[in-house]
């Protein structure tokens, strides 16, 4: 009896500390379109949004494709922007990305989509440019 009330105990905080207090989520928006594009390669084109109350930042699109055994054939990642993971998606907004592979299409079985992203801190960009003025600042 101890025991079965030990474990009950352990799967309630365990789901405590695993809830999130996160309110980003991100995540596809509508089907992604498999092509082969002009070098034969699989092409993954896509919407991502953000769907969360937050900003979010350095938001990457994984896809992994898998053989008929659930082996890995091949995996890669690109970021939701060209220009830099500095670029914030904010609630609401969405975002295209595409995506090659060099994978033979005949051996895919199936295919994962995974998102990565950090939720936007503000309080890290606290600069003031009302003035645009430079700061001398002496070293010793």
């Amino acid at each position: 009896m101890r025991y079965l009330i030990a474990i009950l105990l352990c799967v309630l905080l365990l789901t405590g500390c695993i809830e999130s207090e996160n309110d980003s989520f991100v995540g596809l928006d509508g089907p992604i379109l498999e092509s082969i594009n002009k070098d034969g390669q699989l092409e993954f084109n896509g919407v991502v949004l953000n769907s969360g109350e937050l900003p979010v930042e350095s938001v990457f699109v994984v896809i992994i494709l898998k053989d008929e055994s659930g082996n890995i054939i091949e995996a890669n990642s690109t970021p939701l922007f060209e220009d830099g993971n500095d670029l914030i998606l904010y609630p609401q907004q969405r975002e295209f990305f595409t995506l090659s592979l060099d994978s033979d299409s005949d051996k895919v079985f199936s295919k994962e989509v995974e998102i990565y992203y950090d939720v936007f801190d503000d309080t890290t960009l606290d600069v003031d440019e009302s003035q645009g003025d430079e700061l001398d600042l002496e070293f010793n």
